[in-house]
């Protein structure tokens, strides 16, 4: 693999994908959600309001402002029981977009999230992306205001220089993980497959991504 060509995945629940690019490619997607809120029963929840996600490390973002007003860098998001709500700005307008969002129990914990994909390469039929979580910070109800989170990736990412196809992803897809050679992502429909993928593909992560909460209201 000479060099990735990043896709974005666009329209994502905010825990999960951060609104920004998580990934080139040798991610984990399905067609049918693999979770459901009841998932989530016995472990703590992200504590309701405004979050801020990992941007760009240069942006400034003035958090007393209103969400709307925060800049696209700033990768804000409202979170409330099972839904991230952030400012959609793919035609420079501001919609504001509402998205389930599942953050099962387990270690580590798996969140899951509809996208979209666009830009250079095509998942045909994916409509659910997941993450690995573990939360960082809890408050003093024990609900969580920080986390650290990576992509869920379908096997050891490429070595940099390997050649071949760019928008390729691992030549050794996990165990319960299904892959098409050159594909640039993999499928499964076992939550067991997915939790062992997500131990894995922690020590693959690029770099932590992380989120914190900042303060109550949906603004």
């Amino acid at each position: 693999m000479t060099r990735l060509r990043p896709f974005r995945l666009v329209r994502a629940a905010a825990l999960i994908l951060s609104l920004a690019v998580l990934a080139a490619c040798n991610v984990v997607v399905t067609q049918a959600p693999l979770f459901t809120r009841a998932d989530e029963a016995g472990a703590p929840s992200p504590r309701p309001g405004l979050w801020r996600f990992d941007g760009d490390a240069d942006c400034r973002v003035d958090e007393s402002r209103p969400l709307v007003e925060w800049p696209r860098c700033g990768a804000g998001a409202v979170l409330n029981s099972g839904t991230a709500g952030y400012f959609e700005r793919e035609t420079g307008v501001p919609v504001w977009t509402i998205q389930p969002l599942i953050l099962a129990a387990g270690a580590p914990r798996i969140a899951q999230a509809q996208v979209k994909f666009s830009g250079d390469i095509k998942v045909e039929g994916a409509t659910y992306a997941y993450a690995g979580v573990r939360a960082t910070k809890l408050d003093d109800r024990g609900r969580i205001v920080a986390l650290r989170f990576w992509p869920v990736q379908c096997g050891p990412p490429p070595p940099p220089g390997e050649g071949g196809d760019a928008a390729a992803g691992t030549s050794k897809p996990l165990a319960g993980l299904t892959m098409k050679p050159g594909d640039p992502a993999c499928a499964t429909t076992s939550q067991a497959a997915l939790r062992e993928a997500a131990k894995a593909s922690e020590a693959w992560a690029p770099k932590p991504l992380n989120a914190r909460w900042v303060r109550d209201g949906n603004s």
